[in-house]
This record gives C-alpha cells, sequence and structure tokens, in this order.
C-alpha cells in the first residue's frame, strides 16, 4: 500500500514550508512545489529525503499546465491533500502598478488554485474523498489599501471556496480556506519594508506555526473556513457588510498600523 501524497505550493519558506513539516510528521509523502527547482529541492531536502520537489511557475501557463496534468496522471491515485499555498504581493496603490503585476496576484492566488482544484477535482469524487486546502487570508474579507490587487485575489478565492464547497455537501470531498491575518513570513517583511498596508499590523504579528496548527485542525476536523485567530475574523467579517465606510474610519486604523508596522520592523532589525 503507498503513501497518501499532500502536494503543497509555496512550500519552500513562510506557512508552506510548516505546513509541509506538519503533513510529514504526520506521515504524508510530500510533494513539494516552489517557483524554481532549487527552491523546490530547499523544500524537500528540510522536509525528508523521501519527499518530491517540482519547480513550478505558478504564474507560467505551460508550467501550470504541467503540473495540472502530473495531478490528473502521476500522482492521481496516492493524492489526498491539495494544499494551495503559494502567494504574492507588490505593495503599491493600483495606479502604480503594471498591467503584468496586477496580473501575477490573480494568476498566482486565483487562477492557480481553480486550475490545481480542478486537476485534482475527478479522482476525489471517484473516490469520494480528499482535502482541498487553501492558504486564504483576512485580507481577503478586510480590503487592504496599498495591497488592492492581493485583496481582489484572495476575495475571488474566498467565493470560489464557497461556491465548490456548495457543489460538493453531499459528498466526502473537504474544502478548507485558512484565514490569517498578518503572519511572520518573508512576504510580510517584504510588505512592511515596501509601504504595504498598515492595516497588517494593527494587532499582534502571528507565526507560520500558529498557520499549521490551523492547518492540522482544519484537516482533523474539516470546516470551510479556519480563522487564525478566530477574534480577528469578526472585525474582518464586519469591515465587508460595511465597505462604504471604511474610507472614513481608514485614516484612525492607518495610524495605529503605522505604530504597529514600526514595532514589528524594530523586532526584525533588532
Amino acid at each position: 500500500m503507498t503513501r497518501s501524497s499532500a502536494l503543497i505550493t509555496g512550500a519552500a519558506s513562510g506557512i508552506g514550508a510548516a505546513v509541509a513539516r506538519r503533513f510529514a510528521q504526520r506521515g504524508y509523502h510530500i510533494i513539494a512545489v516552489d517557483r524554481t527547482e532549487e527552491l523546490a529541492e530547499q523544500a524537500a531536502a528540510e522536509v525528508g529525503p523521501e519527499s518530491t520537489a517540482v519547480g513550478c511557475d505558478l504564474a507560467d501557463g505551460a508550467s501550470l499546465a504541467e503540473l495540472c496534468a502530473r495531478i490528473g496522471g502521476e500522482w492521481r491515485q496516492d493524492l489526498d491533500v491539495l494544499v494551495c499555498n503559494a502567494g504574492v504581493i507588490i505593495p503599491d496603490h493600483v495606479v502604480g502598478l503594471t498591467p503584468d503585476e496586477l496580473d501575477l496576484h490573480i494568476d498566482v492566488m486565483l487562477r492557480c488554485p481553480i486550475q490545481l482544484i480542478r486537476a485534482a477535482l475527478p479522482e476525489f469524487l471517484a473516490r469520494n474523498g480528499g482535502h482541498l486546502m487553501a492558504t486564504v487570508s483576512l485580507g481577503g474579507i478586510c480590503p487592504l489599501p496599498a495591497s488592492a490587487a492581493y485583496s481582489g485575489a484572495k476575495a475571488g478565492l474566498r467565493a470560489f471556496l464557497a461556491a465548490l464547497n456548495t457543489e460538493l455537501w453531499d459528498t466526502d470531498v473537504h474544502v478548507c480556506g485558512i484565514y490569517p491575518t498578518a503572519v511572520d513570513t518573508p512576504m510580510l517583511e517584504h510588505e512592511a519594508r515596501a509601504g504595504g498596508s498598515a492595516l497588517n499590523f494593527l494587532s499582534a504579528v502571528r507565526t507560520v506555526e500558529d498557520v499549521a496548527d490551523a492547518y492540522e485542525r482544519a484537516l482533523d476536523k474539516p470546516k470551510l473556513e479556519t480563522y487564525v485567530p478566530f477574534h480577528e475574523s469578526l472585525s474582518a467579517r464586519a469591515a465587508q457588510w460595511t465597505p462604504a465606510l471604511i474610507p472614513r474610519i481608514y485614516p484612525a486604523f492607518r495610524r495605529v498600523g503605522e505604530r504597529g508596522r514600526q514595532k514589528y520592523l524594530k523586532r526584525l532589525d533588532s
């Protein structure tokens, strides 16, 4: 009997690396996907010698199609968990981003998860089992000025997962989105230094292990949305109900967030 596999995108660092370690400890064979062969091999080496490294530029249509073909082909029978975790952010106002930079957000964080999930679905449905998981973000619920493209991609992913969950409600194929607040990763450091949204820093920055904990909970007891932490989802969801009020209250929250940013940067530089 072969080991069940878990495919994780963005596995070389941050949340993806932490989730890969946790799932490997649970006995899964890890298929570690990252942007280049070098990064993928780095991720696989950290997990263990039996993991599989796959370099794939998820923003490239041909590379993504090849990965989808492998999901529906050589890995079809063993794949039990798909984790769409890869992310990207170029902090700036929309007017400051090029069309290609806008597309990059959508390609990596919306088009890619949709295509990977579509590739895994036929086999999952045939055996009536499997876990379709994704790192979304509270930024997909509460809009982030200066990160609008990121928020848009994550909001689209949230809507896709919710609709897919309804399509699959009478099966044992589980759809799970993980919604963290700001997490201490290389991407957050980039946001902090490059003028990303101050709303990321309104409260304590979480660790990748906090998010890995949430992934394990969702694996054991699947649910559509898991928030990290739950209490911060309340204000994010409230903002979703009254988006027109956000510009009025944003200046006050921005001031608080900027203080949080400086505190975070001070810790990084100490």
